[in-house]
């Protein structure tokens, strides 16, 4: 099966956060027991993992619309609320704008400025940051619905994600006063993110073919991305 191309791009980063646990083994050995010494690793794994999930984000939002819009027979191939933003900045003389095809246009300018301004605050990309993008661009708004899977649960998963988002903050604005990060922890984020990007691709997936009666990309199992 071939993963879509914003999958594929999300391994390829996360194989970069793997790269620092690989050099975790190679300064200190995989042997039982904790190694402060390279404390440094883990936390910058963090990092790179939070930004790996946020570029994923926007790469899966981009790649929805731009589906979305070039399969649109008509504007209503969103849903209200989008369309609804895009009309308010298209009142009196700027109305003319929406005619013909106009609309297109219209969206694909909608959808810049909402990437523009969203993922400016996607440097926390939260739970309630990520559902937002999605509701704006493209009128998902149960995104999180699809985060679950055996042993863990919706709330969960949200609750887990705003903390390994939290925890990347508090690394990056007070490294040495931020708790302790161990291997052990950043592989089991690792795992966590993982799942909630193939939950998140399939489910978008699923939207954008109830929207326009075509599927974006191939369906991804759990298993095929490690």
């Amino acid at each position: 099966m071939t993963l879509p191309a914003h999958t594929t791009r999300f391994l390829s980063n996360i194989a970069e956060v793997r790269r620092l646990l690989e050099i975790h083994e190679k300064v200190t050995g995989k042997g039982p027991g904790k190694r402060r010494n390279v404390q440094v690793l883990n936390k910058s794994a963090i990092i790179l993992l939070v930004a790996c999930w946020e570029a994923y984000v926007e790469d899966l939002c981009e790649v929805a619309f731009d589906f979305m819009l070039k399969h649109a027979p008509s504007h209503d191939v969103f849903p209200d609320s989008v369309l609804e933003r895009v009309a308010s900045k298209h009142q009196g003389p700027k109305a003319w704008e929406l005619a013909g095809d106009g609309w297109k246009a219209a969206l694909q300018g909608h959808r810049k400025e909402i990437l523009a301004r969203t993922t400016e605050r996607l440097n926390t990309p939260a739970t309630d940051q990520v559902k937002q993008l999605f509701l704006k661009t493209i009128g998902l708004d149960d995104l999180d619905s699809a985060w679950h899977w055996q042993g863990k649960m919706v709330q969960g998963s949200a609750d887990t994600l705003n903390a390994l988002v939290r925890l990347r903050g508090s690394i990056a604005h007070r490294v040495q006063a931020s708790e302790p990060v161990w291997k052990k922890t950043v592989l089991a984020h690792i795992k966590f993110i993982r799942y909630l990007a193939v939950r998140s691709t399939n489910h978008v997936r699923q939207y954008v073919h109830k929207r326009t009666g075509k599927y974006p990309w191939s369906g991804v199992a759990l298993g095929k991305v490690r």
